[in-house]
């Protein structure tokens, strides 16, 4: 298969160096209108060897049977490689016989802690006390792992998905970080490489197709891989490339249809990378509707932000404010034209929505949206008046609006809103009810956005940040702000994670979207604001999981 030429071709974009005074410009122009379409012969073909390979694994992950470290590690590899998607009653069948084996009673630290973090990731009910047999009196792991990377770096990985009250993982995440960058000099380059990123961003919390597109770079140098798995990895990863690929054609197509630039030139233009954004929250092809309109929503949302925080008058938002609450376009005459012209396009954006979902009985799903929409406006609004009168809240304030003003609430909710499968609406109620599991993942995003636009934000009109807010409270400076709020952070993932597992009685695909959108801001906001700044590395990062080919041979974007 790996003679199969590349479906399209591109010419590299044109860039356009920042302009002093404003936002940095689009990082890629109308690039993705060059797209062309996969030939309906090779998308066939390719789908086709796709569900050949398939077979091949379903009947080696069953053939593992009572092995279980080869198991464990077969499963690893289909996740790492972002394919499990496809074998996911396979892949809990499996796990269940593991757990069912008593595999906590293996001696071997790798195995357990290779089960226990797969376990938990699938939310299987698994203790973090299978770790006691591997610590010594003194709360450490034992001294014969300490030159052990590939026990260390599993301990370390296990370690992330640890809930409130698990010390034990707390003690195993730092004494295994301590001792991997001990090994990092030492190492070959490759276990260098892996080590070095765990060690960066833990693997849990990584962009899932960022990782697999990554990992299959690695994966196609280990010695021992498993070659139908490795083959399956690149041709599906081919195949939904492509239909990246396309929808980022309907959505330049869409951008270039509601003149985004010619009336709201002010803004961040940052349609691919909301569209990477999305990739983020969820990859699969399956959900190919449901990126298109929440990739929409949030050019949308991205809009309306430096609306509130870039451009409008007091008088004008507060106009803003209370036509999107009343919902209707009976005011938009008296708004600005820029304004006149954002809310026209909102309101048929979101009746594109409910007209398509109507077909299939849906178009609840909408109302929720246009709620979460209202309560976003409202927050902006509540930023700028503080931001004008230069008042610093206190945490409690800051975040009662802020958590909100993240759009993640909105977000969570507009993930679903195109999915094609059937939600009951009491999920819409629990979601738009803004349960822990948002506000861990909203915290999350404020504070990873705020600690890294705090410097070029806190202009006179912007509205202080969480930062501020809490070095007022705790009467102290703002670095020493900066370390305690990233400590509440790691707090956050933990009521994170341990939401996702109590929250057993909901599909995976419901909540996991929540998860996904905090691992984007770990991306996105990790070191700097990747977002107002596309010329930053997260172009490589898009190039890589987008627009570069997966096969050797496809070389049409070796230029850009």
């Amino acid at each position: 298969m790996e003679a199969i030429e590349h479906s399209v071709t591109l010419s590299p974009p044109v860039l356009v160096p920042p302009q002093p005074g404003v936002f940095q410009s689009n990082a890629w122009g109308d690039f993705f209108l060059t797209v062309k379409p996969m030939p309906s012969t090779e998308h066939e073909s390719l789908r086709k060897r796709i569900e050949e390979l398939k077979d091949v694994i379903r009947k080696k992950l069953k053939d593992a049977g009572a092995d279980q470290l080869r198991s464990l590690e077969m499963i690893d590899a289909i996740q790492h490689l972002g394919v499990a998607y496809h074998f996911g009653l396979e892949i809990d069948e499996a796990l269940e016989r593991i757990q069912k084996a008593g595999f906590h009673r293996n001696n071997d630290p790798h195995t357990v802690a290779l089960g226990f973090r797969l376990l938990r990731q699938r939310r299987f009910p698994i203790s973090s006390d299978i770790f006691n047999k591997f610590i010594d009196q003194n709360g450490n792991l034992a001294d014969n792992m300490k030159q052990d990377a590939k026990t260390l770096l599993s301990i370390y990985d296990a370690s992330f998905l640890g809930i409130p009250g698990e010390q034990l993982l707390e003690k195993a995440a730092n004494f295994t970080r301590t001792h991997l960058k001990l090994l990092v000099e030492s190492m070959d380059p490759s276990a260098d490489t892996t080590v070095s990123r765990a060690l960066e961003t833990p693997r849990f919390r990584r962009m899932e197709r960022l990782e697999s597109r990554e990992y299959l770079q690695v994966y196609g140098q280990e010695k021992n891989r498993n070659e139908e798995l490795f083959e399956l990895a690149k041709l599906d990863f081919h195949l939904v490339q492509s239909i990246h690929l396309e929808e980022l054609q309907n959505l330049t197509l869409w951008k270039k249809s509601i003149k985004l630039m010619e009336n709201f030139s002010f803004a961040r233009e940052r349609l691919v990378e909301l569209h990477f954004w999305m990739i983020g929250t969820y990859y699969e092809q399956c959900y190919s509707r449901a990126r298109v309109m929440a990739t929409k929503l949030l050019v949308l949302t991205s809009i309306l932000d430096d609306i509130y925080d870039q451009y409008g008058t007091h008088e004008e938002l507060q106009l803003l404010t209370d036509t999107i609450d009343r919902w209707d376009l009976m005011g938009v005459d008296l708004l600005p034209k820029y304004l006149h012209h954002f809310c026209t396009v909102l309101y048929k954006t979101f009746q594109e929505f409910e007209d398509e979902l109507a077909l299939e009985q849906n178009s609840f799903r909408v109302r929720y949206l246009k709620e979460e929409m209202k309560k976003l406006a409202h927050a902006y609004f509540d930023e700028v008046q503080w931001g004008n009168e230069q008042f610093v809240p206190n945490v409690e304030d800051h975040l009662r609006v802020s958590l909100r003003s993240c759009a993640y609430p909105m977000l969570a909710c507009g993930s679903l809103v195109g999915m094609n499968e059937m939600i009951p609406q009491h999920v819409f109620d629990w979601i738009t009810e803004f349960p822990v599991i948002i506000k861990a993942s909203s915290f999350i995003c404020r504070v990873m956005n705020d600690i890294t636009s705090d410097e070029h934000e806190q202009t006179d009109k912007h509205f202080a940040s969480i930062v501020k807010s809490y070095a007022k409270d705790y009467k102290c400076k703002e670095e020493e702000a900066r370390k305690n709020l990233m400590e509440l952070v790691e707090d956050a993932w933990k009521i994170l994670n341990e939401e996702y597992l109590l929250h057993s009685n909901l599909p995976v695909f419901l909540v996991q979207p929540i998860i996904n959108l905090a691992r984007v801001m770990e991306l996105f906001y990790k070191d700097k604001d990747n977002y107002t700044n596309p010329f930053s590395s997260m172009r490589d990062n898009i190039k890589l999981v987008i627009v570069e080919p997966i096969i050797s041979q496809w070389t049409p974007f070796a230029t850009i």
